[in-house]
């Protein structure tokens, strides 16, 4: 017998030991190597049976009454432990959906910018080559301008030497001109004829007037104003081609301008749409790159706390597990005390 009880005395102490390594433990109330002492006393004394297995039940009781404490100590641990594990679980998976959703807009938006800026590039580029195109058809313009005022200041003088000279050759047929005059008019029609570039026109009149002399017949006189005549009305068809020449000219200026003044607004309008567009985008990048910062940031919390939570909660159920061992062995060896006991107590009665 006293074998047996120094053998179980010998797992009580180891089992001692191992429970102490875990603070949800009550037994430091209860002592079975004292139970085992008092159970052998009782034996030696020879106490009735009832007796001895009244203390092992009280220590029954106490194991039971302990275990059942911690029973509920360790369910509202795990309810708290399920509770937590599932509520950072949760926001670890929400965090990973905004950061997905916040990455596929970035990465959207990124390639939006890309081809927003590259169009925005080609929309001024070609603004530009409209806007040039506009300043040298203005250009042009101004120049046609020019050269129409002085093209009808040179006919206008061509039409004034010729009605000039129709004059001195009437003066002619009455001898009443020098040859001064002549040689001056003459002069102011061959500046005509380079002005208005109708030397051909101009050359038989002139020729006819530098050979008139104030000795010659009235007849070479008349014919003389037959020919300035005839220039006269050549010089104003000429002007005349010229003004609708001109006129056409500035409708196909008018034409082309108000072609590429439409280009140029419809560009600018383009234009503040595609900045507009652009301006829009580079918030959306600056908002969403914010919110995946911030998701990254949450899901890298939760996460962590996610894995101190589970840390923590297996250490419960570690702790759980091996003092309710404890406790399990402790019924075991009370058990086998209480086998000893009968068996010691019906040895007495022999």
């Amino acid at each position: 017998m006293k074998a047996i009880l120094g053998l179980l005395a010998i797992i009580v102490l180891a089992q001692a030991g191992f429970v102490q390594k875990y603070p949800l433990n009550y037994s430091n109330k209860r002592n079975i190597m004292s139970i085992m002492t008092e159970v052998e006393s009782k034996l030696q004394t020879r106490n009735p049976l009832d007796t001895i297995k009244g203390i092992l039940n009280n220590f029954k009781s106490e194991v039971a009454q302990e275990q059942g404490t911690h029973d509920e100590v360790y369910n509202a641990q795990k309810t708290e432990c399920d509770s937590e594990i599932e509520y950072r679980s949760k926001e670890v998976q929400e965090a990973n959906s905004i950061l997905t959703s916040a990455n596929g807009i970035l990465k959207t938006a990124k390639i939006i910018k890309g081809k927003t800026s590259a169009t925005l590039d080609a929309t001024e580029e070609i603004l530009s080559t409209a806007t040039r195109h506009i300043e040298m058809i203005n250009s042009a313009r101004k120049e046609d301008t020019q050269s129409y005022n002085r093209a009808a200041v040179s006919f206008n003088d061509a039409i004034n030497a010729i009605d000039d000279s129709i004059d001195l050759a009437t003066a002619l047929a009455k001898g009443q001109v020098s040859l001064a005059q002549v040689a001056e008019l003459s002069t102011k029609l061959l500046k005509s004829a380079l002005a208005t570039k109708l030397i051909q026109e101009f050359r038989q009149p002139m020729a006819a007037l530098a050979a008139i002399s104030q000795e010659e017949e009235a007849g070479a006189a008349e014919r003389l104003v037959q020919l300035l005549q005839t220039l006269r009305t050549a010089v104003e068809t000429a002007w005349t081609d010229y003004t609708t020449q001109n006129q056409q000219g500035l409708q196909q200026f008018m034409s082309q301008k108000d072609l590429y003044t439409a280009t140029q607004e419809r560009l600018d309008k383009a234009k503040s749409r595609l900045v507009a567009k652009l301006e829009t985008t580079e918030g959306v990048i600056s908002v969403q790159t914010a919110v995946a910062q911030a998701a990254t940031n949450r899901r890298s919390r939760n996460q962590n706390l996610l894995e101190d939570a589970n840390d923590l909660c297996h250490s419960f159920d570690v702790e759980y597990e091996a003092v309710t061992a404890g406790r399990r062995q402790e019924l075991v060896l009370i058990n086998e005390l209480e086998r000893l006991a009968t068996r010691r107590a019906a040895e007495q009665q022999i």
